[in-house]
């Protein structure tokens, strides 16, 4: 499943868009979302929602990287690895505007430099 708020730029858009759905029925399967980062929550949340219409076994978040200040809905993942301030990051898979992705390392961004 892939889902998006951020199109370009640093700042969420606020519309989560479902860019590629599960199409296995997920009823029988205990199922873990493994996610990069969460900032405002909004993107999880929906998602989250979306798959447990669909009668999951279980579901587990986990998260690389958690950003708990900019949480805009209520949301927890079930497991964060590393808690990070407000600042935008690129790298590691992170991305910005489709820019950084495939830096080796995760480094904060910032777009006046």
């Amino acid at each position: 499943m892939c889902a998006k708020s951020y199109y370009s730029g640093t700042v969420s858009t606020g519309e989560v868009s479902i860019t590629m759905d599960v199409t296995q029925d997920i009823s029988r399967y205990h199922v873990i979302i493994v996610e990069d980062i969460i900032d405002t929550g909004r993107t999880l949340h929906d998602v989250v929602e979306k798959l447990k219409e669909r009668n999951p076994l279980s579901l587990k978040v986990i998260t690389l990287l958690d950003k708990p200040s900019r949480r805009l809905v209520k949301f927890e993942a079930d497991m964060s690895l590393f808690t990070i301030p407000d600042h935008f990051v690129i790298g590691y898979g992170l991305d910005c505007d489709e820019y950084y992705r495939n830096l080796p390392y995760i480094a904060e961004y910032d777009e006046g430099k």
